[in-house]
């Protein structure tokens, strides 16, 4: 379009056709933007139309205010018009998604700032390597970012960042930017209104150079004369209308500048959809972790709730494995599908003893249960006391018990030297032992071998036949490896003598009359009272503490308890109606309770530390917006060179995920040093699980996720203008 002289503003007529007969690059038709604030509508562009030709050099010019930079944003589809068409390359804008127009940025348009925008504590090759990442040039995009740095002559300058350019190398970083894709047009917006002259004119030499050698189309917004003079055609608007558009046929030399684009690597796109992704991730974590970096103190108090939280989980974790693995193990030591049998209790004016505390329980019991009960595979007894043992000068007081032969196979306890005591023991009475792990470290040296030793039991002299293995503490923190073990008939005839039981209720009788034994009280029992005018109190043999029932199998535990209950009421001639003077306790039972009341713990504890990590959460997600704040203007120049939305929301994706996953390596190596330490300094049962470790680094990536996808979509979903010109 052209003007006559002395033509009103705004009247325009058609230019001579020659210059516009080439293919129709940027073509608008009517178009007008309105911006609208706080309900006043201010028109920016109003009806404004021309059509820009491949190759062609456009200036357009006019005062502040009058619409040049809107409709530099509208022809660099930075913004969209309110009205009217606007025509890329033959495609209406106007339909392209979002993903098309940040397309169609980053390989059809080159965009020169005023400002530069340029990314700070970017350097130049990487701020050139932008709009290349985006389009998936892999490292071949590394490679012509650094041609593209020697072809403006800044060959020197690839690893310095924005604030190490003076405002001349700034723009030359830019312009270098804007050819990345090599596009077919270069939008410049005031490219010189920052610079002095002679770094004006070098600019301005770049682009004409590029619009003559490489034909590309450059439009440039200058309030300059002088810049517009060196245009072949100058548009000129006037309070958002266009008032003239002229051909400039004599349009002014600019200084001779030499770009050896010949030397450029030729960009070569196309690359599968799996290796651009490759790319973008890799730069996003680049970003991602510099950005994390710069804020050191920032970014660790962000973490400081997800690491508090995978510490607790991992350590509350560790602890009650530890003790589910500690009830276990007990329950191996034990014996497998094991019933146990106590003694009654002793119940006098009212008030009972609990289990165990009377003496009801004999040789004979366990001999009839094993002879007349089918489900039971074997049947162990002992009798315990606390005794001191000596060995040279060293003494120990520690737990006796005077076992049957099957007591080490029922409770599935195997020996680390020596052997076992056996049926000839049990029947010669022979003075043998079998020490514990503990006993032997507290009467022998380290090294000394005690097989063959005698030691003195309660001042009974025993041979040392056979060292148990370790089990460590018991569930309730009993150690178990504190205990000698001896023959039963030792036991009872040598080393604690027969067992006493709770007295006789006081019988009143006439003189001269026999004692009576009650006739409720189990006769078996009392079959063998021995009458000792020293001392009143009735002792009798072949008693025992505990007897150890196991079943054929897990599932005949409850057929062994009826059968054991049913024999030994038999054999204590209990009347039906009689409570039983023994309790059978199902040991599986016991340790289920135990283990569910540890789960418990652990599930409550485990849920303390994911409020933790649910604070982590929302500290990121705090941060998060903060950064997108901080970085609005970032956010604008990465849309401005084409990325898409989905691109903005993985950079902050993945920095929230990184924050969180930094958090939770930290915590998982503190929490598994805690745990150590705690085994070792409290003595505790700890296990480290594989599954909690790999759990927690889940669950923090997870809360990453969670808590930065709204700041990621928040910074995905900004304008880029409004972006690009946040202060």
């Amino acid at each position: 379009m052209s003007t006559t002289p002395g033509a009103l503003a705004g009247s325009v007529t058609p230019a001579d056709s020659s210059p516009l007969s080439g293919e129709r690059i940027i073509e608008l038709q009517d178009i007008s933007r309105i911006y609208s604030l706080g309900g006043v509508e201010t028109p920016a562009l109003s009806h404004v139309s021309f059509t820009i030709t491949r190759g062609e050099f456009v200036a357009i010019t006019g005062p502040s205010g009058s619409g040049k930079t809107t409709l530099m944003n509208l022809i660099g589809c930075l913004d969209r018009s309110t009205s009217g068409r606007y025509l890329l390359k033959g495609k209406d804008v106007s339909t392209l998604s979002e993903p098309e127009l940040a397309d169609a940025r980053n390989t059809q348009l080159g965009f020169v700032f005023q400002n530069f925008n340029l990314l700070a504590r970017t350097s130049a090759a990487e701020n050139v390597a932008l709009p290349l990442v985006y389009a998936g040039t892999g490292r071949a995009g590394a490679r012509r970012a650094l041609q593209l740095l020697g072809l403006v002559g800044l060959a020197d300058r690839t690893e310095h960042t924005s604030a190490q350019l003076s405002g001349g190398q700034q723009q030359r970083v830019a312009i270098a930017r804007a050819l990345a894709n090599d596009p077919a047009i270069i939008l410049a917006d005031e490219p010189t209104g920052q610079l002095d002259t002679r770094n004006s004119g070098e600019i301005m030499a770049m682009l004409r150079e590029l619009n003559h050698s490489r034909g590309l189309t450059v439009v440039v917004v200058t309030h300059d004369p002088t810049i517009a003079a060196l245009a072949d055609r100058i548009i000129t608007f006037r309070d958002g209308q266009m008032g003239s558009d002229t051909r400039n046929p004599s349009h002014a030399a600019a200084t001779a500048t030499s770009l050896a684009w010949d030397s450029m690597t030729p960009l070569k796109l196309g690359r599968s959809a799996g290796q651009r992704l490759a790319d973008l991730l890799i730069m996003t974590f680049q970003t991602a972790a510099r950005a994390l970096v710069r804020n050191k103190l920032r970014s660790s108090l962000t973490v400081l709730g997800i690491f508090i939280g995978v510490v607790a989980f991992i350590t509350m974790v560790a602890v009650g494995h530890g003790a589910q693995q500690a009830v276990a193990k007990q329950l191996q030591a034990l014996g497998t599908n094991m019933v146990i049998v106590l003694p009654g209790a002793i119940n006098q004016f009212g008030a009972s003893g609990g289990a165990g505390t009377s003496a009801t329980l004999t040789v004979d019991d366990a001999n009839a249960i094993a002879r007349e009960d089918p489900a039971v595979l074997h049947v162990s007894y002992l009798i315990r006391v606390s005794g001191a043992v000596t060995y040279g000068a060293k003494n120990w007081t520690t737990t006796i018990q005077g076992i049957s032969p099957s007591y080490l196979a029922v409770r599935s306890w195997p020996l680390a030297a020596g052997r076992e005591i056996d049926q000839q023991d049990e029947v010669n009475a022979l003075r043998v032992c079998v020490l514990g792990q503990t006993v032997v470290q507290q009467l022998f040296s380290m090294g000394e071998d005690p097989i063959g030793r005698v030691i003195q039991v309660r001042g009974v002299p025993l041979r040392v036949i056979g060292v148990l293995t370790s089990l460590g503490q018991s569930g309730f923190g009993q150690d178990q490896d504190d205990i000698v073990l001896i023959p039963y008939t030792t036991a009872q005839e040598a080393v604690l003598g027969p067992s006493r039981v709770a007295p006789l209720p006081a019988i009143s009788t006439p003189p001269g009359t026999h004692f009576i034994v009650p006739a409720d009280l189990p006769q078996n029992l009392y079959a063998n009272l021995q009458a000792n005018n020293l001392d009143l109190t009735p002792r009798i043999d072949n008693v025992v503490s505990i007897l150890l029932v196991q079943a054929r199998s897990s599932t005949l535990i409850q057929p062994v308890i009826r059968q054991v209950t049913a024999t030994l009421r038999e054999q204590h001639h209990l009347r039906q109606g009689t409570a039983d003077d023994f309790s059978v306790r199902n040991l599986s039972q016991i340790v289920q309770v135990r283990e569910s009341s540890s789960r418990i713990l652990t599930l409550l504890l485990a849920a303390v530390a994911g409020i933790s990590l649910i604070v982590g959460g929302i500290g990121i997600m705090n941060i998060l917006l903060v950064s997108v704040t901080e970085r609005t203007r970032e956010i604008g120049v990465r849309k401005a060179v084409g990325a898409h939305r989905s691109y903005i929301l993985m950079q902050f994706l993945v920095e929230a995920v990184l924050l969180a996953a930094a958090g939770g390596l930290a915590g998982i190596a503190v929490g598994i040093a805690v745990s150590l330490l705690m085994a070792r300094a409290l003595h505790w049962a700890t296990y480290i699980s594989p599954g909690a470790v790999i759990f927690s680094l889940l669950f923090s990536g997870a809360v990453g996720i969670f808590f930065g996808f709204y700041p990621a979509r928040k910074a995905a979903r900004l304008d880029t203008i409004e972006a690009l010109r946040y202060e």
